[in-house]
Formats: structure tokens, sequence, C-alpha cells
């Protein structure tokens, strides 16, 4: 990993912080402040632009996208010159050098956005987790993921017992992935907004692990655990997201 670009910024109580830019080959490019890595906030076909909030201020990092220039990094819409800078009175919000406005508000928009999507993904890990948990169950194998659903295994195990076998009938393989299925499709929609969808989706895996409650398995109890605190901060940041962009109620008058 290569260092493209780094500086030096003092805050006016005198902590200092150091941004850095660095660039894999195969990772591309990576921006973290004191070892802390800053998700890319947008992108235009010109750069990529890394926000991240810092003592009362909007410290931005822009990086060309076509062209051999220097990332540049600026703080509250101004231009940093050199390697090292400190930080002066907090301004509500500033234009960097492409003219767009980068303000508080646009910043909480973007944190409230990635606590959404992450904790959205969820709803991935716990869907992928199925299938693969049911391919192996279908393969004979004994092992699985505690993230996965539990009522995959009720289904397997209910066919089971009825076509009196030791393999996974077919039917109950088909079930499997329609449910694992279907939570794929709820975390795509809680990804783009949709509180109801997120919340039952939540509920849901509520329930599921009540069968891991049961079944007295610790580790899918705490894997479960984990997983809802994920999704339920996710619904929060999305409910959150949703008042952030709400448009302001029109004066009459």
């Amino acid at each position: 990993m290569a260092r493209v670009a780094e500086w030096a910024v003092t805050e006016a109580s005198g902590r200092q912080h150091r941004v850095l830019v660095d660039r894999a080959p195969l990772f591309g490019v990576r921006v973290t402040v004191d070892k802390r890595q800053v998700e890319r906030f947008d992108q235009t076909p010109e750069s990529d632009r890394f926000v991240r909030s810092l003592g009362g201020h909007v410290l931005t990092v822009v990086i060309p996208r076509v062209s051999n220039d220097q990332p540049t990094l600026h703080v509250d819409g101004k231009p940093v010159l050199g390697t090292e800078t400190t930080l002066p009175a907090p301004l509500a919000g500033a234009s960097d050098a492409t003219g767009a406005a980068v303000s508080s508000q646009d910043l909480v928009r973007f944190q409230l956005l990635q606590r959404r999507n992450s904790g959205g993904a969820w709803f991935y890990w716990i869907g992928g987790a199925s299938i693969l948990n049911s391919v192996l169950n279908a393969a004979g194998t004994q092992w699985g993921l505690v993230v996965g659903l539990g009522v995959t295994y009720l289904v397997d195990g209910f066919a089971e017992g009825l076509s009196n076998t030791v393999r996974t009938p077919i039917y109950a393989f088909i079930i499997d992935i329609a449910i694992a299925g279907g939570f794929l499709l709820i975390g795509r929609a809680a990804r783009r907004g949709r509180l109801g969808w997120y919340a039952i989706g939540t509920g849901l895996y509520l329930l599921d692990g009540l069968l891991f409650v049961l079944a007295e398995d610790f580790l899918g109890i705490a894997v479960h655990a984990i997983a809802i605190f994920g999704l339920v901060s996710g619904w929060r940041a999305a409910r959150g997201l949703k008042r952030v962009e709400a448009p302001a109620p029109a004066l009459v008058g």
C-alpha cells in the first residue's frame, strides 16, 4: 500500500490528528483519520469525496479520478495549503473547490445513511448464511453458520421425519431457499429505507431467535442478539434519515 498524501490537523486545544490517503493496487484508495477509515461521501466523474466531522468542523478529502493531481484536504470548504493546519473557529457550512455544499446536515444525513445500510446488510448475511446452511444440511454436513435462520433447520427436521429419510427432501430445500430469499428481499427493501419491511424483518428474526432459546443454543442466542442489535440500530437510523429528509412545513400567511 502506497502513501499518497498526509496531513497533520491540530485542534485549538492542541490535540493533533493525522489524515492519511493510501492507495493499494487491488483495493483502491483508503482514507483514514487517526487510523480509522473514512467512508466515501459521494463521487462525481471528476473526483471522490471523503467527509468526516472533527472538532466541530467538516474535513473533506477530494481525490481526483481522471487526472494525476494529488488529493486535497478542505476544512469547512477551504483548501489546506501544505501538510499542516490548525482548525479555526467552526463554521456552519461551506463549499469545497467544486462548489458543492458540505454542511453539518449533509454529514448527519451521510452518517445515518451508512448506519441504515450497515444494519440492512445483516439481512443479506442472514439470508446468505441460511442458504449455505441448507446446502450443507442437504449434503449431510452437521455444521453451519449460527447467524442463519433456525426455522430452516426446523423445516428440514419435519421434512426428514415425514419422509423417514436422513437426507433433506427436495421440497424442504426449496422452502428453505424461499424463506432465505425472502430475507434477501427484505434486506434490499431495508437498504432503500422501507421502514415497514425493516421492522417486519427484524421481528421475524427475533422470533427465529426464540428457537435457539428453546434449543438452549447459547452461541446462536448470542449471534442473534448481536444481529438484532445491528438491525434495530439500522432501523433507528433509517427513521432518523426520514426525518432529516422530510421537507420543512410551508409557512402560510
